[in-house]
């Protein structure tokens, strides 16, 4: 009888190691098979190393192996299946080989296997439920979109990888409704060298997926710099539009953990207020066809005398179409980059005309001696960009009320 145990034992042994094989082959077959899985991509996402069974053996505590049981035994066996199948066929490679290195250990070793290949899943699992939420993204929601990146650094090449990944809900400056974007890229506070992605035609959620190499930086040396992104939209006719941007100190980042971030975009520096800015009223009465525009205030205007100051007025053109029909212009405000106007002009606008009139508003600074000169300049209609279009397409939807806004002077 015991010889009749033994060779039961060994077929039964026999006949779990074959059903071992045949789950591993299978399960290597469904990993070729779902290469565009969720994990799957997101372990080859910059080819981070996976952690050794060995490595995860030795970081991991006896101790613990009661309170993993029992998380083990609350978990559905289905969610396990469905968390690890794109690397089933690795973890229980793994498993086998190890218990064969250290099948001296008895059933402990096995434990130890199950616990490793646990947390690896809880780990997965994890990314899966913070990927469920959406991302978290850093910074202040400016309404600018976001911008995610990656970064990679080689200790051993002393190179510093970045990758431009995409944008989301980035705002409409083109007047069909979009954007042309591309991302400028700086390493601060070196602003001659900049690198550019490619442009993405008609797009508010580019994808770029495009890497960037800074070679021969030491990690002490890279931790005093800055890294500058800016999100700007081409322009083929006129000068391109910056939508915003982002700075990231690098002493602020663990590069050895190769981060993937999302960073909201804010108001870049360079261009806003740079002529300064105008705020207007508009109030359109369609019955009577009478347009009221109330020039209020202007700040931050850009200084044109030697004084440091100017003597700003604003001067607004009614034309219809390419024809100028009629000009106003307000009091002269001297010596100030902040003038206070608050005065109203009314322009007969017929309603069946709407659509072709826009106002040119111009803030000049006046010179006693030479010609005035132009400091900035807005351009209201249906037809002007995003933020003029929306102020009008607003006035005209608000009908005898006060419709204000802040508007950016350009040149």
């Amino acid at each position: 009888m015991l010889s009749n145990a033994t060779s039961r034992l060994t077929c039964i042994s026999s006949f779990e190691e074959e059903s071992e094989e045949e789950e591993a082959d299978d399960s290597e077959e469904q990993v070729n098979g779902e290469k565009s899985g969720f994990l799957n991509g997101l372990w080859k996402r910059f080819d981070k190393p996976n952690k050794t069974l060995s490595d995860v053996q030795q970081s991991s505590s006896p101790g613990s192996q009661t309170s993993l049981n029992q998380q083990l035994a609350m978990r559905d066996a289905s969610g396990y299946q469905a968390m690890g199948i794109t690397r089933g066929a690795s973890l229980n490679s793994q498993s086998r080989s190890a218990s064969e290195e250290d099948k001296g250990e008895g059933e402990s070793s096995v434990w130890k296997n199950v616990k490793s290949i646990a947390s690896m899943l809880m780990d997965e699992a994890e990314v899966v439920e913070r990927g469920a939420q959406g991302p978290y993204v850093e910074g202040v929601d400016y309404k600018l979109g976001s911008l995610q990146l990656g970064l990679i650094y080689d200790f051993q090449s002393l190179t510093l990888t970045l990758r431009i990944i995409k944008a989301k809900d980035l705002p409409a400056k083109d007047v069909t409704g979009t954007s042309d974007p591309y991302v400028k890229i700086m390493l601060l506070p070196d602003k001659k060298h900049k690198l550019l992605t490619k442009v993405k035609k008609k797009n508010l959620n580019p994808h770029w997926n495009e890497c960037f190499l800074f070679e021969g930086w030491p990690h002490n040396k890279l931790l005093e710099k800055t890294l500058y992104l800016q999100v700007i939209d081409y322009d083929r006719f006129s000068r391109d539009d910056p939508i915003g941007e982002t700075y990231i100190p690098l002493n602020e980042v663990d590069l050895s953990q190769s981060p993937v971030l999302w960073k909201y975009l804010q108001p870049c520096k360079d261009s806003r207020g740079k002529l300064g800015e105008l705020l207007l009223s508009l109030c359109y009465q369609p019955n009577i066809g009478r347009l009221t525009v109330t020039v209020m205030k202007a700040k931050d205007l850009k200084a044109k005398d030697i004084t440091g100051s100017s003597d700003p007025y604003v001067k607004i053109w009614l034309s219809f179409g390419a024809t100028r029909v009629e000009k106003k212009k307000t009091n002269i405000k001297m010596r100030s980059l902040n003038p206070i106007y608050n005065e109203s002009f009314i322009f007969d606008i017929p309603w069946e005309k709407i659509r072709e009139a826009n106002l040119e508003v111009s803030v000049m600074d006046f010179d006693k001696v030479g010609r005035n000169e132009l400091i900035g300049r807005v351009v209201l209609g249906c037809r002007s960009g995003p933020m003029e279009t929306r102020h009008w397409n607003d006035m005209v939807a608000k009908p005898r009320q006060q419709v204000a806004q802040w508007h950016l002077l350009k040149d």
